[in-house]
């Protein structure tokens, strides 16, 4: 599989996936995996905009990562992962898509939502995918960048 990263932001496209995860990772394509997103072409345009011309940027509903991804290996492409939430990640994992771990880069505050770092927030249903995922063996790490020490998350601990 051509996955290298797999990453839960709000932000999705930005400076710290663009600056770091891309040369650290030495990924040549990104998939953006948001229904919202697909269908904003706008918004898709200003995001690509922040990505060089060498990355293949791939934007796709998220029942629609697998034919995407198929398509990534089929190009010999290593490729970043990028979802909004966690529900969204759980949705493709639960799709066949596997994959050992998962960055949580930015999740914003809300109302009725828990600190997990100073720019990571969980809502509830948060906490049961992350759960989920754990239980399938997935590793769950805070980390803004490949820079930081990060913070492996287990739901158990905390």
């Amino acid at each position: 599989m051509s996955l290298v990263l797999v990453r839960v932001d709000c932000r999705l496209v930005h400076g710290q996936v663009v600056e770091t995860w891309l040369p650290h990772t030495g990924a040549d394509c990104l998939i953006v995996a948001n229904d919202d997103l697909f269908s904003n072409r706008v918004l898709r345009s200003v995001m690509e905009l922040a990505v060089p011309p060498s990355i293949h940027v791939v934007f796709c509903p998220v029942d629609g990562v697998a034919k995407v991804l198929a398509e990534s290996d089929r190009c010999g492409e290593k490729a970043i992962l990028l979802c909004a939430t966690f529900a969204d990640a759980l949705r493709i994992y639960g799709a066949g898509i596997r994959f050992s771990a998962i960055n949580i880069g930015n999740l914003h505050y809300a109302a009725g939502k828990v600190e997990i770092s100073p720019s990571v927030f969980f809502a509830p249903e948060d906490f049961e995918a992350v759960h989920c995922l754990r239980h399938h063996g997935v590793a769950v790490n805070v980390r803004a960048t490949p820079f930081d020490a990060g913070k492996s998350y287990d739901p158990e601990r905390e």
